[in-house]
């Protein structure tokens, strides 16, 4: 009953935002809520967050990241990603509570902590840069691909902010054949953004990347992508810059998911199936 609650008032406060504005403790979790009420109750959290009560906010995502269940700690890590996100003025509270939770050593966490990072970078260009120099020292904790990938694109976006951002590449570079397609196109522009910014002394570097990227691999997609770069530097390091180094749009807050007329049609059916599956009747009936 909790959770079909749950998924109705996730619905009542995307369409009213303000309503329960005041009640946010209300949804704070419980240590012995089902795993599925606390991830609801999370996603509650974000969509009711605001520049008056995000410090509660925070403090509570700052203790559930230290609970046992990875999967939990892991969104919830995520979701102080998404406050920052979403409340400018609170960004660099944010940040400071993910840098809090990097000293912990917690490899899962550190990682989603690279993640979220990463996203913040991509919503506030050149306003963090500070931190790197703390993701840098935890390179060797990261082991799963997204959050490899999520460093790497670091690297490469403000390489020429990190003195040794080429020996941070060749780390990677050492391990490419064995990383996911992902990691790899990821390693590729990274590479290429770094040469164009620093030529003088990645020049090898970048030729070996696209060799193993066009020669050595058979995913299409890192092959063409390689013959692309390849072409571009050769032809047009110029143009290369232009479309390497352009700047990248800003990622947007997503605590609002649902399409606005979704969300009307769904808001007739409270307490019906639709409301707790957030899906119109008609695709289920």
């Amino acid at each position: 009953i909790q959770y079909v609650a749950l998924r109705n008032i996730n619905l009542i406060v995307q369409k009213r935002p303000t309503i329960l504005a005041h009640e946010i403790k209300v949804f704070f979790s419980k240590y012995n809520d089902p795993i599925y009420v606390k991830m609801e109750k999370l996603e509650i959290m974000i969509k009711l967050a605001s520049e008056r009560n995000v410090d509660q906010v925070l403090m509570e995502l700052k203790e559930y990241a230290t609970e046992v269940d990875v999967e939990f700690v892991r969104r919830s890590v995520r979701a102080i990603g998404r406050c920052a996100i979403k409340l400018e003025r609170a960004a660099e509270r944010c940040i400071n509570v993910l840098l809090e939770l990097i000293q912990t050593k917690v490899n899962y966490v550190v990682q989603e902590a690279v993640i979220v990072i990463k996203d913040i970078f991509r919503k506030f260009p050149n306003r963090y840069e500070s931190i790197i120099g703390t993701l840098c020292e935890n390179l060797d904790t990261l082991d799963e691909p997204e959050a490899k990938g999520s460093m790497i694109w670091i690297i490469g976006e403000y390489a020429e902010r990190i003195d040794n951002a080429d020996e941070l590449l060749e780390s990677f570079l050492e391990s490419f054949d064995d990383e996911t397609a992902s990691v790899q196109l990821q390693m590729l522009t990274a590479t290429v953004k770094l040469f164009l910014k620093r030529p003088a002394e990645t020049q090898k570097m970048v030729q070996d990347v696209l060799t193993l990227a066009t020669q050595d691999s058979d995913n299409p997609d890192l092959r063409d992508r390689g013959y692309i770069y390849w072409r571009l530097l050769s032809t047009d390091p110029e143009a290369a810059k232009q479309v390497v180094l352009a700047e990248k749009p800003n990622i947007n807050d997503d605590s609002f998911t649902l399409d606005p007329s979704v969300l009307d049609e769904l808001i007739t059916h409270l307490s019906t199936l639709a409301s707790i599956y957030h899906k119109p009747p008609s695709t289920f009936i």
